[in-house]
């Protein structure tokens, strides 16, 4: 026989791939996990058990789909939009900033929308400042305005230059920026097409542009000739044809604007003028006869807007015919590869980055910026891309791969020259189960990229690639989260992830909209370990009442940092405590669980795989954690004892930091596996494990 004390040092693998389990020679091996739930991996090598999820409220309707769309105006006013629908098929948005409803007077802030909850997952949607541009295949794309907390317009885009192809049922379904334009791209009979407009006009999509005044248009100037001292076009002023040269549609003429700045005018009527022999003086008229034309303003002072075009000077109008753009113009490029895969999202970096259905692009300049002649489109790769939103982290883009079973990170590889699109599930490839559907990305306290699974799991992947960190843990709760979105909190200096979750409550599924709690500060009485949950502040009481959306449903308790026996809400909304207490959290529970690889120490005859081993004790060492037990598996578990005999009972022991030894309640086996277990509503986080085990050779 042989002793050993294989130490679990961290856990910078996360829960990896039952494919692995005989991968010993792997140095992730050793760091990774069989089961790693409700936990959050840290960067630096622990996991802690991840806070609860705090209830804010009930969806707009409970049998409709929802989505969550983060909204930063600044740092410090954040937002968070729910799009829903009534009982009667209207879309409806609601607004939610600092954990609560934005509020009208007495009543909840909501307004229309012209989307359906049906049409949600094809919601696409970019902010600029405090815009937010929305777009949807099906309906033209519009424009998201925050006025005021209580007070958000959505009005449909108005293009210059809109393209021709787009229309009923086909409109532009993906939207970003890239070097000061509005990106649009993929409408359903153009899947492959991207649309840039003019730099810094998010609206002026024009191919072919040219300054004013256009050569020839500073030749005519209009006469003040009715004495009122402008020289607008009003009713008896004129202007003078030149010998030889001719006046019609489109050409332009010199004048003022009413405030005497200079203005370029450009006709649009069907008068046609030509000077032969001698100049000819044409005179405005508001009812023109010979030699006079339609004036430029009406006698009310409105532009006459069927016969005039009014320009300032710098402004822009079509080019003339056979020229060339203008490097700041309008773009419209298709992209033309060896399959014809829609686009499926553009995120800006360096260039502007493309994902398809069937392949990587990216869309650049020459040499420069992107310009009507210098752009060119280059194919990266072939994973091929799903239609979820992607996030970009640091110098990369996560998307999820078209089958939603992988999410890749594509990135520029100075080694290669190129753009790689990695697989991050290569080691964990179980995690994604029947596929990923949305993400939402943290960054503060640690970079965490959050997915939704088709089946209402969370997954949680601690990334951060410079410390070659990307660690999988799977996130469950009593309930099927369906959208997930993440918005700053500047009060607490840190991202918060809001989510969508269907829980059934006395027979009736419910749609809640909730929060990730904070992190454990070290304050037993201030931890948050139950879902669904909601807290009581106040004067000792033994009655807690609100919890009306978990009525009928067991909840766990925690009073004044101690545990009270789970409880049923009444139908009321009320939980009746053992004790008065002054600060307590009630919610449902959720169990956290870490079950390392099969222990691997060495043997004097080789490896310890497949041989007879038994562990003995295990030591373990905690940070900030109290409760929690230690065994070979769920049903077989020992207690970690944190009170004291001076810890006075109905009293938190507090939260404890180093080593406890628990004796393993198993014999030999040739598994080698230890599992910890926290299932009250209190935190652990754990930084290393050490078994104690003994070999037969």
């Amino acid at each position: 026989m042989s002793m050993a004390t294989p130490a679990v040092t961290n856990f910078t693998a996360g829960e990896i791939s039952p494919r692995l389990e005989g991968r010993v020679d792997l140095s992730k091996y050793f760091n990774g996990c069989r089961v790693l739930e409700n936990f959050h991996i840290h960067p630096h090598g622990g996991i802690t058990r991840r806070s609860g999820f705090r209830f804010v409220a009930e969806a707009m309707h409970p049998d409709r789909p929802v989505l969550l769309i983060p909204f930063e105006f600044n740092a410090v006013q954040t937002y968070v939009l729910e799009f829903g629908e009534n009982p009667d098929g209207q879309g409806r948005m609601r607004v939610f900033t600092g954990h609560g409803v934005v509020l009208s007077g007495e009543a909840e802030y909501v307004r229309d929308i012209p989307y359906a909850a049906s049409e949600f997952d094809r919601i696409r949607y970019a902010q600029s400042a405090n815009e937010l541009i929305i777009v949807h295949p099906d309906h033209p794309p519009r424009t998201m305005t925050r006025v005021d907390h209580d007070d958000w317009s959505l009005e449909a885009m108005e293009f210059t230059g809109r393209p021709e192809k787009w229309g009923e049922n086909n409109y532009p379904s993906v939207v970003g920026f890239f070097q000061q334009r509005l990106v649009l791209a993929a409408t359903p009979g153009e899947p492959g097409t991207v649309w840039m407009s003019r730099v810094g006009e998010t609206k002026d999509f024009r191919l072919k542009t040219r300054e004013v005044p256009l050569d020839g248009w500073r030749d005519l100037e209009i006469v003040d000739a009715n004495a009122d001292g402008l020289r607008d076009g009003r009713d008896g002023d004129n202007f003078v044809i030149l010998n030889g040269s001719g006046f019609e549609e489109r050409d332009g003429i010199k004048g003022q604007h009413a405030d005497g700045t200079t203005r370029y005018f450009r006709y649009r009527g069907a008068m046609n003028y030509v000077a032969s022999g001698s100049n000819k003086t044409i005179t405005f008229k508001d009812a023109p006869g010979n030699n006079q034309i339609e004036s430029v303003w009406t006698p009310g002072g409105e532009l006459n807007a069927d016969f005039w075009e009014c320009f300032e000077v710098g402004d822009r109008t079509d080019a003339p015919a056979g020229e060339e753009p203008l490097d700041d113009d309008g773009i419209e490029v298709t992209l033309a590869g060896r399959q014809a895969n829609a686009i499926e999202f553009v995120v800006p970096r360096n260039s502007l980055w493309i994902g398809t259905a069937g392949g990587e692009w990216t869309l650049s300049g020459a040499g420069g910026p992107v310009t009507p002649e210098t752009i060119q489109a280059n194919q990266e790769g072939t994973c091929g891309a799903s239609s979820a939103r992607p996030e970009s982290v640091g110098f990369a883009t996560l998307y999820i791969q078209r089958a939603g079973r992988k999410i890749r990170e594509m990135s520029y590889r100075f080694e290669s020259d190129a753009y790689v699109s990695r697989d991050l599930t290569i080691l964990s490839e179980h995690i994604t189960g029947t596929g990923l559907t949305a993400m939402a990305f943290v960054q503060e306290p640690d970079s965490i990229v959050y997915a939704v699974r088709a089946d209402g799991v969370l997954v949680a992947l601690t990334y951060v690639p410079d410390q070659e960190v990307a660690a999988w843990s799977r996130i469950t709760t009593d309930g099927v989260v369906e959208h997930a979105a993440s918005v700053y909190n500047d009060q607490e200096k840190r991202d918060e992830l809001w989510i969508i979750v269907r829980r059934t409550v006395n027979g009736v599924e419910r749609r809640c909209v909730e929060f990730l709690e904070r992190d454990f500060d070290g304050n037993i009485e201030n931890g948050f370990y139950v879902d669904s949950g909601l807290s009581f502040s106040g004067e000792p009481t033994t009655v807690v009442a609100g919890l009306d959306h978990l009525a009928g449903r067991t909840v766990s308790v925690l009073a004044d940092g101690a545990i009270q026996a789970d409880r049923v809400v009444g139908q009321d909304g009320s939980l009746t405590l053992d004790r008065p207490a002054s600060k307590v959290h009630a919610g449902l529970p959720y169990v956290s669980r870490v079950q390392p690889m099969r222990l691997e120490a060495g043997s004097g005859r080789g490896t310890a795989q497949t041989k007879s081993k038994r562990i003995t004790k295990v030591a373990a060492r905690f940070y900030n954690t109290l409760g929690g037990r230690i065994g070979p598996d769920e049903a077989h578990l020992e207690p970690v004892y944190f009170r004291s005999p001076s810890t006075p009972m109905g009293r938190s022991a507090g939260a404890f930091t180093g080593d406890k030894i628990v004796n393993f309640p198993k014999g030999w086996g040739r598994d080698g596996v230890l599992t910890i277990v926290q299932d009250q509503p209190l935190p652990m986080s754990v930084l290393l494990i050490v078994p104690h085990l003994v070999v037969n050779e």
